[in-house]
């Protein structure tokens, strides 16, 4: 048996589509599913339910994942050790961040934890990921981060087990539309519901969960809106979108900064969000060393 052969299987699993995880593997796909034949071969049973679309686990496979994740974390770590590492000082606390938090928050997370546990572990250092909602959750619960920040709710829950997953409410984050400014320094657009046209709109992907948070601020009241002028599943794309003066966006209050040519659209159109910050009820990692690592960064984790 490879280690290759663990890692393209946990690709697989994850992304759900032999074509996507052979190309992240950077093998043709015939290649890719003769190696995955290989780790079914050695184990003696099939880990890929290929009788459905999407790809999808069988139940051994279901099983395998989770020892998979296990093995080569070890596997991993036995690398360090015999090289004359440290755990506790060269494992970095991996973290799964929407797209947005990952632009306008994680800077100063980071920072503040750097200098908070500075003597307690001076090698501290982090892996991000930065993701949508959705995917970003997946990422989490399958194991592959220690710690999800991600937006919540309550129209709009992230529902995770509070048996497997410890929650901490971060803070919240208003959730408006905005304008370009013109060149009197007053709003280039307005939502006024008696305005005679109506106002160019800028959109996120139906499946972003920004998306969602929209339609709950837009049902605060009638809206003459043009059809969306921009998609996009970032909030980073449609603020510049917005600048630019293309049209009407809604974003995150921590993304527009005071330099930005932007400016809050006053009305009933505004929702707010919890940033919040979650992490495993139980001991994720094997070692313990890597274990106290990730509990201090939770207790010292700033707002």
């Amino acid at each position: 048996m490879e280690t290759k052969w663990l890692e393209d299987f946990i690709t697989l699993a994850q992304t759900k589509n032999f074509s996507k995880a052979a190309n992240l593997r950077c093998v043709t796909q015939p290649a890719f599913s003769r190696r995955i034949q290989s780790l079914e071969g050695w184990l003696g049973c099939e880990l890929i339910d290929r009788g459905s679309y999407p790809t999808r686990l069988s139940a051994q496979g279901e099983v395998f994942y989770e020892q998979a994740l296990t093995m080569l974390e070890q596997i991993r770590q036995a690398r360090t050790i015999v090289r004359g590492g440290s755990l506790q000082s060269r494992q970095p606390v991996r973290l799964v961040v929407p797209h947005t938090l990952a632009c306008s928050k994680a800077p100063h997370w980071v920072s503040s934890l750097k200098t908070k546990l500075a003597d307690r572990l001076p090698d501290l250092s982090f892996q991000l990921t930065a993701s949508n909602v959705h995917d970003a959750v997946l990422y989490f619960t399958d194991g592959a981060s220690d710690f999800l920040v991600c937006y919540h709710h309550s129209r709009e829950p992230i529902e995770l087990d509070p048996a497997k997953f410890e929650v901490r409410v971060l803070g919240t984050e208003r959730f408006s539309p905005y304008s370009a400014l013109n060149e009197s320094g007053q709003a280039l657009y307005s939502l006024d519901p008696l305005a005679p046209l109506p106002v160019p709109y800028l959109s996120y992907s139906k499946h972003a969960y920004l998306s969602k948070m929209t339609d709950l601020a837009i049902e605060s009241g009638p809206l003459f809106l043009k059809k969306s002028l921009f998609e996009t599943d970032m909030s980073e794309s449609l603020k510049s979108m917005c600048e630019a003066g293309l049209g009407v966006a809604w974003l995150p209050e921590s993304a527009v900064l005071p330099a930005n040519n932007l400016c809050r659209i006053s009305g009933p159109y505004s929702t707010d969000m919890e940033i919040r910050l979650y992490r495993r009820a139980h001991r994720g990692r094997d070692h313990a060393a890597a274990q106290d690592h990730v509990d201090l960064v939770w207790h010292y984790w700033p707002d």
